[in-house]
């Protein structure tokens, strides 16, 4: 049932109705220990609260950046959690945020500096790989952690090691196509359901702590099997496509692609239907806005399950058994610099190899090479 509304009581005569303490001053904004801000005299009042913010006798900005940028690179602030800047959080080493945040500012707050300072340190580029003595250390970044790339990161991952020659330049000179650019989100939400299924939070609220880097199940059957996945391999602006172009082949495509398309658009299906069900519910209910939270997202769905999600090609026709014009090495030297960043072991090289004798046709061989890499830690976690 639903509560009725209390008529409003009328004012007794001869008594003022009560403004509980309102007056007419108009308020002014402030800044925190500050003097009032003119926002009509200023063009950009956020100019005034980053004056506020860089004084000299403000130190918990410039440590607070810092703490944030180390803890982007390394999984684990100087602070940590890095939101907890208090007196009973110390950090875990007092002279080294001392020195970045002293140096951030004496480079009159140059984000590329700080960048640079981190990712040129011997802490840096240390291992992922332990020994007797700092095995069990999670304090004092004696040794990489490894853990998995975020959701914008890993999506935008699987786009470049998959993509040909063309595309990938495209991708590489300018941010704007990225799911982790400036536009991205406002771009159609093509690739919401990859973002969503790595973490990336519906930001529901402004605070990052939505987000999760943990792996799930659910990661792992859409890196193996999603119809999205196996769609980006074959596109036709893809490198499998590239690399059959220069042997002169056509890459048969697996059943596992036909298949894991399905299984991709039943899911995607399963949700939409879902989320009508819970929309008639609760129009019924008569709950407007969150009736139109859910059709958003409703929105949002489907068109990620339709012409916007990137397309596998039909089934290919019986192909010949031909040899790549060229050593295969390059190939899957290709393969494994695409996605781990690094050239083959001689053993995965002779393995790869010995695949590739035994495919239908080098680039076939090499599709499955590429799927066998896309679906390995070394390409989804930051070691």
């Amino acid at each position: 049932f639903v509560n009725q509304p209390r008529s409003a009581r009328p004012a007794a005569r001869g008594k003022q109705p009560q403004r509980n303490g309102a007056t007419s001053r108009i308020i002014t904004p402030k800044i925190l220990g500050g003097e009032e801000v003119l926002v009509e005299q200023s063009s950009d009042p956020r100019v005034a609260l980053m004056e506020w913010m860089r004084r000299e006798d403000n130190p918990y900005f410039a440590r607070a950046f810092v703490n944030r940028v180390w803890a982007n690179y390394f999984g684990t602030g100087i602070v940590e959690p890095p939101d907890d800047q208090n007196l009973a959080n110390p950090p875990s080493n007092a002279e080294l945020l001392a020195y970045l945040a002293d140096q951030f500012v004496a480079h009159n707050f140059d984000m590329k500096w700080l960048h640079r300072e981190i990712t040129g340190s011997r802490t840096y580029q240390l291992s992922w790989k332990t020994n007797d003595t700092n095995r069990n250390d999670s304090r004092n970044f004696s040794h990489a952690t490894p853990r998995r790339m975020p959701a914008e990161v890993a999506y935008d991952a699987l786009v470049q090691a998959t993509a040909g020659t063309d595309e990938l330049a495209t991708l590489l000179a300018s941010p704007d196509s990225r799911s982790i650019g400036p536009a991205a989100a406002m771009r159609n939400a093509r690739n919401r359901y990859a973002l969503t299924t790595f973490g990336k939070p519906a930001r529901a609220t402004n605070c990052d702590c939505e987000r999760s880097n943990d792996p799930s199940l659910l990661q792992t059957v859409f890196l193996r099997n999603d119809g999205e996945v196996l769609a980006m391999i074959d596109r036709s602006t893809g490198w499998l496509q590239e690399a059959s172009k220069q042997a002169k082949t056509t890459p048969a495509k697996s059943a596992d692609n036909a298949r894991g398309a399905k299984q991709g658009d039943s899911k995607r299906e399963a949700e939409i239907a879902n989320l009508e069900q819970r929309i008639k519910r609760l129009r019924a209910a008569g709950k407007k806005e969150a009736v139109q939270t859910l059709q958003r997202e409703l929105a949002r769905l489907r068109g990620s399950s339709g012409q916007n999600r990137p397309q596998a090609r039909p089934a290919s026709v019986q192909v010949a058994k031909e040899e790549l014009s060229g050593d295969p090495r390059r190939l899957i030297r290709q393969a494994y610099l695409r996605t781990v960043s690094r050239p083959p072991t001689s053993e995965e090289l002779a393995n790869a190899q010995k695949y590739l004798r035994e495919s239908t046709t080098p680039v076939n061989g090499a599709r499955d090479l590429l799927w066998a890499l896309l679906n390995t830690k070394e390409f989804i976690v930051n070691h």
